[in-house]
């Protein structure tokens, strides 16, 4: 058992790149983080990705942790959102999926179907129309998985300001993908958590 003084010491060598320390933090943390994601997704198989992912984001993100803030904490929010993540991606495959029955239903020989690279292009204009403020609070919570008290930390604003910025982002990227119909919904499901 690590003892949370412990802990912030491990934090504080993880953020000179120790490996021993990632090590030890990964055989503390990895079974709790694996009840965790298996309590959720129901299937080992991907408890155990996610374990793999959420360590491989705690490795890349190991210069910018806080020895001061709580890693439990931290590692906990982390997973949720990876499991969300590929929860939504779950989803996607079958929305898509159905989404490619029902335009085939309605034309057979329709050439005009969708493909992923087109819905994300999509997705990534109507964030590209955010004012550069917007987009990168929105950027930083939907593609970094940080926090809004995170994001107002990082950036010397309150968390208010980060709560009305994203809802304000999210609503303006609504407006612009909703005019697409059906395509519109499936790219909303798809990226916005």
């Amino acid at each position: 058992m690590i003892r949370h003084s412990e802990i912030q010491v491990l934090i504080e060598q993880l953020n000179k790149g120790s490996e021993q320390a990632f090590d030890r933090l990964y055989k503390h943390f990895s079974p709790r983080v694996f009840s965790f994601a298996l309590s959720l997704s129901k299937n080992r198989a991907e408890a155990e990705e996610t374990v793999q992912e959420v360590f491989l984001k705690i490795w890349a993100k190991r210069y910018e942790l806080s020895p001061s803030g709580s890693f439990e904490s931290y590692l906990f929010t982390m997973s949720r959102n990876t499991i969300l993540n590929n929860i939504r991606k779950m989803d996607y495959h079958r929305i898509f999926l159905e989404y490619k029955q029902y335009s085939s239903e309605l034309n057979p020989a329709s050439d005009q179907e969708l493909n992923c690279k087109e819905l994300e292009d999509v997705y990534k204009k109507a964030v590209e129309k955010l004012s550069p403020r917007k987009k990168e609070i929105f950027v930083l919570n939907q593609t970094h998985d940080l926090s809004y008290p995170e994001i107002a930390q990082k950036l010397g604003i309150s968390i208010k300001t980060v709560r009305n910025q994203m809802d304000a982002a999210s609503t303006e990227i609504k407006h612009f993908i909703s005019r697409l119909g059906i395509t519109g919904m499936l790219i909303l499901s798809l990226f916005i958590k």
